[in-house]
């Protein structure tokens, strides 16, 4: 069983950054811009596929390679609902 942190939506970048830093595969779920909830299993830091040149993604976005999608994804962290990494699961109170 998961240990579940409550955490507040300022926090995320804390979270990002620990997750950027280790390299490990993480999953969680999210609200896409049409409203639905959906969920993802990826990690930060992977380069293949990129063409090189500048990106084009904000800074306070989060830039994901979904495992299972085999896809690039940018998400807001604001949208973020739950992460589940380093064996606990972080809900995020954004209202």
């Amino acid at each position: 069983m998961k240990k579940r942190i409550k955490m507040a939506a300022n926090f995320s970048n804390v979270l990002k950054a620990e997750l950027q830093s280790s390299n490990r595969i993480f999953g969680g779920t999210y609200i896409k811009k049409d409203g639905s909830v959906t969920k993802f299993n990826g990690r930060m830091g992977v380069h293949k596929f990129t063409k090189g040149g500048k990106s084009s993604i904000k800074d306070s976005n989060w830039l994901i390679w979904d495992n299972n999608r085999k896809r690039y994804m940018q998400i807001i962290p604001e949208n973020i609902e739950s992460i589940s990494a380093f064996g606990m699961e972080f809900e995020f109170l954004n209202k």
